[in-house]
């Protein structure tokens, strides 16, 4: 079998055994231009991004603050309730353990009712004014 010359090295002049240079192909400056405007772009798409999202929690932060200031409120009248209702019912409590002491039954019944042992007289003073001047 022979080997056939290639078309190629017929055609030029050179001699068959050195390599043929070829010329290396730069991309062209828009690609390079392109390349350069896809990071740009890529940049200030996250940038964009990013800043609708911080916009985004801004405004939504902006509403809650009403909401959660209305919630303070309403647990600083909790809270005051609270206080008063605790208030109440120490003095309740403290009124059932002084009508229920067996101790001072005695004492409870001559303050709502008037009425004194046996052993005790009642005194009632009088102003009587003399008739004589």
């Amino acid at each position: 079998m022979s080997r056939s010359p290639s078309r190629r090295s017929l055609s030029t002049s050179s001699p068959p055994h050195t390599p043929v240079r070829r010329r290396r192909q730069h991309p062209p400056d828009r690609l390079r231009q392109l390349a350069r405007h896809t990071r740009a772009f890529e940049l200030g798409a996250r940038l964009g991004v990013n800043v609708f999202l911080i916009l985004v929690a801004a405004v939504s932060l902006g509403r809650l603050v009403p909401y959660l200031q209305a919630q303070v409120q309403q647990l600083e009248a909790a809270r005051a309730e609270l206080a008063q209702a605790e208030a109440t019912n120490t003095r309740l409590r403290s009124d059932f353990d002084r009508y229920f002491d067996p101790a001072q039954a005695g004492r409870v019944i001559e303050e709502q009712t008037g009425y004194r042992t046996h052993s005790e007289r009642q005194v009632v003073w009088t102003d009587q004014e003399s008739g004589e001047k």
